[in-house]
Formats: C-alpha cells, structure tokens, sequence
C-alpha cells in the first residue's frame, strides 16, 4: 500500500499515555455480569467469575504494547470501562501505546491505531517491521494507511451460568453455553451486553485486500498480546494464502472447540503448504508425539489431511473442508 507521508517519530514509538486512570478490571468483570439474565447471575456465577478471571490473569502472557481506546467519540483506558457504560457500538479507536521495541514482532502487526468507522469497516495504521534489519524498526519511516475490513471473536471469557443452570443433568458433559463467532465489533458488543458474558481476551482481525492482521487483546491487563510464534524457529513450507482462505480460517478458528496445544498445531499447518511431525514439533519446541497428535487432532475433525506413513507422514490443511465448515458456522 502507498506511504502516507506521515514520519514516524521517536515520540510515536514511545508514547507513554496510558489514557485515562483504569477502574479496576475485577470490578469492571463484575458490573458487566450483572448486565446479564438476573436468573443466571447468582452467587455461584460471581464466584466462577471470579475463579475464571483470576486464572486468567495468573496465565503468562507476553505483552507487546499498552492499549487505550476511543469508544463512541469518548476516551477510555480500559475496554471493559467502555462496555460497561456504552449501550452500543458505534465507532472505536484503538491506539497502541509504549510497544516492546526489543522484542520480537514476526507475527504480529506494529500499529499506532486501529479505527472502527462503522459497519465492520475502518482504517489502519501500522508500522514497517524487518526482522532480519538490524535495527528492526525505522524511526525515519512513514506511516502505512490501509482502509480495512474489521471483525474479531472472544477466545477468553466467562459465560454466566447459575447453580440451576449448571446442574440440570449433571451426568451429561460440560456444555457450550457459547460459541465464538467472528463477527463485526457492534454485533460482539451487543452480545456481550445482553447476556452478561465477562471477555478477559478478544481477537481482533483486519482485512486488505491482500492482507490480514490479527491482534490478541487482553482486556484484563490493556494491553496487546504477542503471537506464540514470534521468536521460535520459523515452519518450514510457509503457504501464501488468499484473504477468502484467512476468513474462512478465522471463521473455523474462532468457532471450533480446541486444546491450547492443537489450536496452535493448527495455526501452524495453516500458514504451511506442509508440515510433518518433527517439523511442526520443531517449531512449536513440543516433543514430535505432541506434535504428531496435535495433527491427529485436526485430522479427525476432518480440517487437514494425512498421508504417507510413519514416521514421515505428511500434513496439509483440507481447503475445501474448511470452506464447507466455515459456511456452515455462518449460517448457524
């Protein structure tokens, strides 16, 4: 995309506003439960809250940026502030402030905002980062500005469930009380509101025309989270995919009920033509069975393909399979 003219500067890279004061998140994950059904929200419910959110925030996370966010023409420190007090979404700003400028971005999108105008759609403005420069970031730049399509998922939350609820038939498994969905950010907000469901994590996704950047906010501490593959050793095969490809990926990723270790088995063998057992294990710093039934995992749910046999079986991700499945989690 064509350069904007607009410098880099040293105070961009750097800022260190945070935004307004922050209220406190467990507070904030509070008011917004009680946002939901008074029949689900109970003392049971507050207390699984609670335990989901303190877990979460005792899970290490690499953070590579503070957020702050402008949410209806009003700025907030905290995304949760904002979901909180504003009914519904009409437009949203997210400025990326004080980025880790030592650590590394391969897989993640240096970005000063990212602006929702309305209607799934906004801009973006992002950074050039090169990982084999040796100063990896250009201060002297100027700053991208791509017109993007905006959707993202919750991949962290608590879903209100009372002690009624949760002991209709205790012999029966855990349920699903939500599926993910990607979605526009105004049809994620209301849901959240509506039925009290408290998002420690969301994904945000934007579309060019060629491209696509994905960004892991934690709403819990504001700030961005960095991609589990920057800094590991690359995957061998790297794919080049179509943005149809990357929404229909999306689409599956965000839906389908995954172990931590084969969401990220399958992040992997997405962006690869192919992959094996030991490369994948390679890569994600796994033993090569870990690996090996990661893959099986996918496989199963009828998402990639195997062939060849032991112990160089050979992997791809089923396109078609993948399409059919995200066209069906669309029409549900």
């Amino acid at each position: 995309m064509p350069a904007s003219g607009v410098r880099c500067e040293e105070n961009v890279l750097s800022e260190g506003n945070y935004g307004p004061t922050m209220l406190d998140p467990l507070e904030l994950c509070q008011a917004i439960l009680h946002l939901g059904p008074e029949e689900e929200v109970d003392l049971h419910a507050e207390k699984e809250m609670k335990r989901h959110y303190l877990e979460y925030r005792a899970s290490q996370k690499k953070h590579l940026a503070a957020l702050a966010y402008m949410v209806n023409g009003k700025e907030y420190g905290s995304l949760l502030d904002a979901l909180l007090r504003e009914a519904s979404l009409e437009n949203l700003g997210i400025r990326f402030l004080k980025p880790d400028l030592k650590e590394n971005w391969d897989f993640n999108t240096p970005t000063k905002t990212l602006v929702l105008m309305g209607n799934g759609t906004g801009v973006l403005e992002r950074f050039s980062y090169d990982s084999f420069r040796l100063d990896k970031w250009d201060r002297q730049q100027q700053i991208q500005r791509d017109n993007v399509m905006i959707r993202g998922f919750i991949s962290k939350f608590y879903y209100p469930q009372s002690i009624i609820t949760e002991s209709e038939d205790p012999l029966a498994g855990p349920k699903r009380m939500y599926v993910p969905k990607l979605m526009m950010l105004e049809d994620m907000w209301k849901r959240i509101r509506s039925t009290g469901m408290v998002p420690f994590e969301i994904r945000v996704c934007a579309y060019t025309k060629t491209a696509r950047h994905i960004y892991d906010l934690d709403l819990v501490n504001n700030a961005m989270i960095k991609d589990f593959r920057g800094g590991q050793a690359p995957l061998r095969n790297k794919a080049e995919r179509g943005i149809i490809d990357y929404l229909n990926f999306d689409t599956v990723l965000a839906s389908t009920d995954m172990k931590d270790v084969v969401k990220r088995a399958f992040i992997n063998l997405f962006e690869s033509e192919f992959t094996t057992a030991p490369d994948l294990a390679h890569s994600m710093h796994i033993t090569p069975q870990m690996a090996g039934n990661a893959l099986t995992a996918i496989v199963t749910r009828g998402l990639a393909v195997k062939e060849g046999t032991a112990p160089r079986e050979i992997y791809t991700i089923n396109s078609e399979s993948l399409a059919n499945r995200a066209k069906k989690l669309e029409s549900a």
